[in-house]
């Protein structure tokens, strides 16, 4: 089957962490792409970037839905909070934002694909059930564990409410997957990123605290815990947040790769994959994110840290 080819590609939450970094590799590899990018407040100025500053979450806003109805693909990154603490009126506001694009996306006269990104928090729960065990393969297709509870800096943290708009994102675009396989229309794929941070994303700066917002030295974490155990457990959550990790090349060229991969026609124009490096020993299983995407992982987290080991 053909790759499709794009004109124009709409970015939502353009100017944020991920949206700058597939921009930068898409013009990069595609110059006479024309690229939307959809924010708040637009990014830096740049002449192969048309930045339209919108709201999403306002479903009367003609900004981004004309972007929408002039683009051949669309990857949506935006969310009100992009972190996995998040609380309802985030949630409520990230949700909206999703439903508003998704269903202006499937009715849109020029769209072809649409790619979500997804979050590895929608299978947090599996973090409880042999979290380290590699020979239990989490398939993207297993049923969902929406939320990972663990303890940063002897905080309990819970990213339930950041995952449930994830979760309803990844349904709403199969249902609109199937409408739009009967009637004409895009087909949607939905990648459930690992941890991509932002800057530079090394594989040293990776640790238990789960989340960029907080920068625990596993000593300090282990401290907080307050039982016996605390070592051992800083050790799990540092491998198990490790194991999902996304190089900066690694989440270009999937998503690269999401935009344009023919779907087999037993898909209905779906695909739910998993996003994340090539990770020794990781539970995380990305079958489909090569045999049906085309994507090719380059990185190791547990080779990044040998070689810093090494140093």
């Amino acid at each position: 089957m053909a790759e499709i080819e794009h004109e124009v590609i709409a970015v939502t939450g353009a100017a944020g962490n991920l949206g700058t970094k597939l921009i930068a590799a898409l013009l990069e590899s595609q110059p006479s792409l024309r690229v939307l990018g959809l924010d708040l407040i637009a990014g830096k100025p740049d002449d192969r970037i048309e930045w339209i500053e919108c709201n999403l979450a306002d479903a009367g806003d003609s900004q981004w839905k004309d972007a929408i109805d002039r683009s051949t693909g669309l990857v949506h990154f935006a969310a009100k909070n992009p972190y996995p603490e998040a609380d309802w009126d985030d949630a409520t506001v990230s949700l909206d934002m999703t439903l508003h694009v998704m269903l202006a996306a499937a009715h849109s006269p020029t769209m072809r694909r649409v790619v979500f990104a997804t979050s590895n928090h929608v299978m947090g729960r599996y973090k409880e059930d042999g979290a380290n065990d590699a020979a239990r393969k989490m398939r993207a297709t297993d049923t969902v564990g929406v939320g990972t509870v663990w303890y940063a800096n002897g905080v309990l943290m819970d990213s339930t409410i950041y995952a449930v708009p994830k979760f309803c994102g990844e349904r709403l675009c199969k249902a609109l997957a199937a409408q739009c396989a009967r009637r004409g229309g895009p087909s949607f794929v939905c990648v459930r990123i690992g941890w991509c941070q932002p800057g530079d994303n090394s594989a040293l700066t990776l640790n238990a605290s789960g989340t960029p917002t907080l920068a625990a030295s596993d000593t300090d974490a282990a401290e907080n815990e307050g039982d016996a155990d605390s070592l051992r457990d800083v050790a799990l959550l540092n491998q198990w947040y490790r194991s999902m990790w996304l190089s900066n090349r690694d989440f270009t060229h999937i998503f690269s790769r999401a935009l344009v991969a023919a779907l087999p026609a037993e898909r209905g124009g779906f695909l739910l994959t998993h996003g994340m490096s090539a990770n020794s020993g990781m539970r995380w299983d990305l079958t489909e994110s090569k045999e049906v995407l085309g994507y090719q992982p380059k990185d190791d987290v547990q080779a990044e840290l040998r070689r810093a080991a090494a140093r």
